[in-house]
């Protein structure tokens, strides 16, 4: 028994029934903040082309810079400071729309290259600069291949895709890949022996792999190289793997097919691949998103593929809750890949293409995803930007946003660079396309820790409001007590008034005289009307209320016994008006009171033709309850009278104690009635109790 007294103890006490309403809230509550606070600094227009890459080896940053003069292109390299180090001339033209310039280390040494993809007509070369190595590689003008030009315009982009020692001579190969559209030359993968001058090429195909990636996915220590692959339909449909379809197709590193393409029909659809290694798998993750209204094509979905090609599982986007273009990214986080879709929502997958953890992604509009080591902590972080939103938003590998800020892009692909200054303070640098440029670093959020304080805040708030809601039930039941308690010792002082010494004293006289009269059946009538008043004080002792016939019934009894001791001095008259109940509950004694004031202030002092009027009528929802003598008025009445008029203070008490628990007041007034020369009539009081419909 005492332990369950504490276990309620427990669980009725205001701190226990705080925590629930708080958990409930608390789990419900959106992100208070976040643990970093991405610092954005926008750059002037000018500086919005540079890109920033360590080229000496030394941890602080150059800048690069592309421009034309007369008559060269050329590539300007600075220090932090804006110094220039030196300009390298370029004889063909640059064509940032083509190819932008991009950093390498063929050669292994402390000395990084510059390579930039430049063009005459319709030749491409490749051009390479060891800027700061007086002995390095300086190389212009290498002829690659044939591009596609039409009108003038150059259709053909370069992509590059990373540096291997293919032979094995302790110098890296270039990989890239050529996409032309409005045609089919050249579209393959290339790599460039640098050493030996020499290209090789993949085999020629419809198909366009945009985007490439080098990774070693099977383990061998020699990378595979994919991308994205898409439908343009701008080929003849007899050339291999033609380009009205999208194809998972993996080379190595000589450029060789791994495995048979693996074919997905329907025009628009594109075919996105990922290397994937998690534990003791290796393969590939790939999304195939639609953008054809043919409904015979696959609908947008991720699959699995082993590494020779086989697809092991798949799931729709649309049993995944997502849109049907969702980005696939694949994150290295502590040695292993996660697999992320990204739209409406980021959802993480496993192996089996469970659903791990789902965030919301904070947009509602297209996006575009990057993956940049934006902390500096060797594991690369998911961005999100929308540019119709014009937010960028930082999750990282545990899908927790680290950092969200506002800055307008473009449509152009993003481009980072890492920037560390002679501080070595470090940076990420933001090309966002047409002019807009952005120094982005993370810092600690000092006041995140702060937000923690938001929990206990909502548990003191419900924690206080249940306390006061305790307290004031607490305080309407001590004054309801209190109007209870007060409300019996007024029935006990009513009680006690209607059974005044003098009036029980009367009565009993009257009645003895009957009896003595040898009057014996009008003496028990009157004993029966005077024992039925007595029963009606002490039976209803505990009611507040009583129906109206009760009431007139007592009133009544009460009145006979009056006329028993003063004869026909007086009359009486009881009228009930149309529409009145006598089930209606009124005031216990609403009439007796007054009824006895009228006898004893106003017709006792005539010396006959009493009347008294007791009268009741229904107006919508009150019942005017009134009681009329034609007695002696109010105003000559207190010079005779030696009344204290106890009763009348009594029930004035108790019809405010009423108020204020009813609904509608009952209201009491005490009219004098006068003629027409102002002399007294008699009084009349009306009481207004409120009823229900």
């Amino acid at each position: 028994m005492k332990g369950g007294s504490v276990f309620k103890k427990i669980i009725y006490s205001s701190y226990f029934l705080a925590v629930i309403p708080a958990i409930l809230v608390i789990c419900f509550l959106t992100p208070l903040g976040t643990r970093s606070r991405l610092q954005v600094e926008q750059v002037d227009k000018a500086s919005s082309i540079n890109v920033y890459e360590d080229l000496n080896s030394d941890s602080i940053s150059e800048v690069v810079r592309s421009g034309k003069g007369l008559p060269y292109y050329h590539i300007l390299v600075l220090n932090n400071d804006m110094q220039v180090y030196d300009q390298w001339n370029l004889p063909d033209s640059i064509n940032l729309d083509m190819s932008d310039f991009f950093f390498g280390n063929f050669n292994h040494n402390k000395y990084k290259e510059i390579y930039i993809f430049t063009h005459k007509d319709d030749s491409l070369f490749l051009n390479i600069n060891e800027f700061f190595d007086p002995k390095g590689i300086k190389s212009n003008h290498i002829y690659i291949t044939k591009i596609r030009v039409i009108n003038g315009k150059v259709t053909s982009i370069i992509w590059p895709a990373g540096f291997f020692d293919t032979n094995g001579d302790g110098k890296d190969e270039l990989f890239f890949s050529i996409q032309t559209g409005f045609g089919v030359e050249p579209r393959r993968i290339y790599s460039y022996d640098i050493v030996n001058r020499e290209v090789k090429t993949s085999p020629l195909t419809g198909v366009i792999t945009q985007f490439p990636k080098m990774f070693d996915a099977d383990g061998d220590g020699r990378p595979e190289i994919f991308g994205l692959t898409g439908a343009s339909g701008n080929s003849k449909t007899w050339f291999p793997f033609t380009d009205w379809s999208s194809w998972l197709m993996v080379f190595n590193d000589s450029l060789k097919l791994k495995f048979p393409p693996v074919e997905f029909p329907g025009l628009t659809n594109q075919l996105e691949t990922e290397a994937y290694v998690k534990d003791s798998f290796k393969g590939y993750v790939a999304t195939h998103i639609t953008g054809s209204a043919d409904t015979s094509v696959l609908k947008p979905r991720i699959m699995i593929f082993s590494l020779d090609g086989k697809m092991i599982r798949e799931r729709l986007f649309s049993d995944l809750g997502l849109k049907p273009y969702s980005n696939i990214v694949v994150l290295k986080n502590r040695n292993t890949d996660r697999i992320y879709l990204v739209s409406n929502n980021i959802i993480e997958l496993n192996n089996n293409l469970e659903v791990i953890k789902r965030v919301n992604s904070s947009f509602n509009s297209a996006i575009r995803t990057y993956k940049v080591d934006i902390n500096f902590d060797g594991e690369d972080e998911l961005l999100i930007y929308s540019q119709d939103e014009k937010k960028l938003v930082i999750f990282n590998a545990d899908l927790q946003k680290i950092a969200e800020a506002n800055l307008k892009g473009t449509e152009q692909i993003f481009r980072f660079s890492h920037y560390s200054s002679k501080d070595h303070v470090s940076k990420i640098f933001l090309n966002a396309g047409g002019g807009y440029g952005y120094f982005l670093m993370l810092k600690s959020n000092y006041y995140y820790y702060l937000g923690y304080m938001v929990y206990p805040g909502i548990y003191i708030l419900f924690l206080a409001f249940i306390i006061l809601i305790k307290r004031i039930n607490t305080l309407q039941v001590v004054q309801k007590e209190s109007l209870n308690r007060r409300l019996v010792t007024l029935q006990l002082q009513g009680i006690k008034s209607q059974l005044d010494p003098h009036f029980t004293f009367n009565t009993l006289n009257s009645i003895a005289s009957l009896i003595y009269l040898e009057d014996r059946h009008l003496a028990y009538d009157y004993m029966n009307k005077f024992t039925q008043l007595l029963r009606g004080l002490i039976n209803d002792a505990d009611r507040i209320y009583r129906s109206l016939g009760e009431e007139l019934e007592f009133v009544t009894a009460y009145l006979d016994l009056e006329k028993l001791r003063f004869g026909a001095k007086f009359n009486y008259e009881i009228i009930l008006g149309a529409g009145v109940s006598q089930r209606e509950q009124v005031p216990k004694l609403v009439l007796h009171t007054f009824t006895e004031n009228s006898i004893k202030h106003g017709i006792m002092s005539k010396t006959e033709g009493g009347l008294l009027k007791i009268m009741a009528e229904k107006d919508k929802d009150y019942l005017i309850l009134s009681v009329e003598d034609n007695g002696i008025g109010r105003a000559k009445a207190e010079g005779q009278s030696t009344s204290t008029g106890k009763g009348l203070k009594l029930t004035s008490e108790f019809f405010d104690i009423l108020n204020q628990i009813n609904k509608k007041p009952i209201r009491h007034f005490i009219i004098d009635l006068h003629d027409e020369k102002g002399d007294s009539l008699g009084t009349r009081v009306e009481v207004w109790v409120p009823v229900e419909d």
